[in-house]
Parts: C-alpha cells; sequence; structure tokens
C-alpha cells in the first residue's frame, strides 16, 4: 500500500476566493448563489411547463431564499448545537460564522412550499411536485461550498480516492493529517443522482403535478441517500446522539446511530406515505403538462397566468355593513 501522503488527494485549499478590504468572497458564498440561482431555474421551467406564469414562478424567489437561509442555520443551531444557542441566542444571527444544516432547509422549504401554496390558492403537492427537482439540485450543489470549506468531512479512510482535509485537521488539532472519505463530494453525487430520477420519473409521468409523487419519491431518494453516506461522515452531535438513545432506553434498545441518520429517517416515512396516496390516484385525475411546442408558445406569449377553473370560481360573502 502507498503511504498517505501519495495514496491520497491532499487538499489545503484557502476558502477566501479573494478579498476586498474586509469584504471576504468565499467559495461557499460563490456555490451557494450559483445552487440557488440552478435550483431557481429549474423551478422556473417547471413551473412554466406546468401553464403557470412568470409572476408566480418568480415570486417564490423570495419565498424560497428566506427559508433555505433561516431553515438551514436554525436547523444547525437546534439539531447540532442546542446548548451553545440556547445559552447565547443573539449567535444565532452570525451566520457568517457557519453553521448550516440541510434537514432544517428542508424543513424550512416545505414550509415556505405551504405558504406559498396557500398566497397562490394551489395545493402544497402541486408546488412541491415543481420545486423538489430543484431542491434535489441545490442540496448537491451547496456540497462543494463545503469541499472547499474543509468541512463536513468524512470518517478516516485509506481507499483509492481519499482526501487529505489539511486544513481541518489543523483547526482540529490533530497532530497529523489524514486521509478520509470525501463525503461532501458523495453528497454532491446524491443530489445529482436523486435529479435524475426524478427528471425521468417527470418524463415518464406516472403520475402528474400536484399527486405528491415526485415529492415523495424525493424524500425517499435523497434521504435514504443521506442515511447512508453518514456511515461514512465524522460524526456532528454525538453528544445529542447519545442523549437521545439513553432517553429512549440506551444503546442496547437502538442502532448506534449519527444525529443526520435520526433526522432522515421521518421524511423516508413521509415519502413512502405520499408514494402511496399518489398511485391511489388516477392519472388523469390531473391536467398534463405542456408540450414542448405549447410550452414555447406560452413563454412567447410572455406566460401569461392561466384561468381559474369553473368550479374555483365563487361569489366571495359579502361583510356585514
Amino acid at each position: 500500500m502507498l503511504p498517505w501522503s501519495i495514496a491520497a488527494i491532499s487538499w489545503d485549499i484557502d476558502p477566501v476566493l479573494f478579498q476586498l478590504g474586509k469584504l471576504e468572497i468565499r467559495y461557499y458564498g460563490l456555490f451557494f448563489a450559483l445552487t440557488i440561482y440552478t435550483g431557481f431555474w429549474i423551478w422556473q421551467r417547471n413551473a412554466l411547463r406546468w401553464g403557470h406564469s412568470f409572476a408566480f414562478a418568480d415570486a417564490f424567489l423570495w419565498y424560497g431564499v428566506v427559508a433555505i437561509v433561516a431553515g438551514s442555520r436554525l436547523g444547525h443551531c437546534l439539531f447540532y448545537e442546542p446548548e451553545r444557542y440556547l445559552k447565547n441566542p443573539i449567535e444565532i444571527l452570525y451566520i457568517w460564522k457557519g453553521g448550516l444544516a440541510s434537514h432544517g432547509a428542508t424543513a424550512g422549504l416545505f414550509l415556505a412550499v405551504w405558504l406559498f401554496a396557500r398566497r397562490f390558492q394551489t395545493t402544497f403537492a402541486r408546488v412541491a411536485d415543481l420545486v423538489t427537482p430543484a431542491i434535489a439540485v441545490a442540496a448537491g450543489g451547496v456540497r462543494i461550498g463545503n469541499f472547499f470549506n474543509s468541512e463536513i468531512v468524512g470518517r478516516p479512510w485509506d481507499g483509492p480516492w481519499a482526501v487529505i482535509f489539511h486544513r481541518h485537521d489543523r483547526m482540529m488539532g490533530l497532530p497529523e493529517a489524514i486521509p478520509r472519505h470525501p463525503t461532501q463530494v458523495y453528497e454532491v453525487l446524491m443530489g445529482l443522482g436523486t435529479f435524475g430520477v426524478l427528471w425521468l420519473l417527470q418524463r415518464m409521468d406516472i403520475r402528474r403535478a400536484g399527486s405528491g409523487l415526485t415529492t415523495g419519491v424525493f424524500l425517499i431518494c435523497y434521504f435514504s441517500a443521506r442515511f447512508s453516506v453518514e456511515f461514512f461522515k465524522e460524526e456532528q452531535a454525538e453528544h445529542l446522539r447519545d442523549s437521545y438513545e439513553k432517553a429512549i432506553g440506551g444503546e442496547s434498545a437502538v442502532l448506534h446511530i449519527t444525529m443526520g441518520q435520526y433526522l432522515s429517517i421521518l421524511p423516508v416515512l413521509v415519502g413512502v406515505g405520499l408514494i402511496i396516496a399518489a398511485l391511489r390516484q388516477s392519472r388523469e385525475a390531473l391536467p398534463g403538462p405542456l408540450t414542448d411546442a405549447e410550452l414555447a408558445a406560452h413563454i412567447a406569449a410572455g406566460a401569461p397566468a392561466p384561468a381559474p377553473p369553473a368550479e374555483a370560481i365563487k361569489a366571495k360573502p359579502r361583510g356585514k355593513k
């Protein structure tokens, strides 16, 4: 076997892309912005293909950005370091110091979807089915930023594609940098793989947007893969995991799994429920997407808002004078 310094990929890049005075532009921020842009483009294209307007699609941008930032930050603070942030709640606002959790971002996005659906008088399942492919791409893309930050690293490993994260090991005070699983790369592939499955699912047209099938498949694919990747990742909240296991009966009562794995179980179960409910529906119960020609005409016409169905038009009761 080759020595680590030869067999493993050495990674020791400065996370700051460039600096203007006191302003730092980091790789993480760059990839975070790119994933939001890419995710929004996918969502917008999906919304237009299913007959919605540009105004409808554009309105979701702010819902999504606020949900991602607030949800991922609160998720990290409450799931991974609650003792620290409950003692100093003001530090929750210090986003520039790091600390974002994908489980929190997902929870925030689903809350945003519910609020958005209510605002535009459509169904949660309709909006969720259209946005989940974008979430899959964004969830994977942001891990590229984590890779440049040398954070959320894998467990020690001397395999053929191991990476030595020198910056991480120096910050942890380790006497020697060691090769690890590049779990950030695994999660990039996980997000892209989930997007590929959803893209094929939409092409197959088994059930249409609004049935909940796409959302259910997303939850199962992404969080099952996330559960698996956690086996190769350095644990981030071991003390919370141990406290939880003790509370429900001790280590012997459960598998010795990470906090990230515990948080992945519920989304998978919800996904199973959504798929069962979707498959009980008729495929023709919901309208299909526009064809390529219809989509081109829809965009050329400025993508006007669709007229509401006749059964949805009801006279609003007048208030008493």
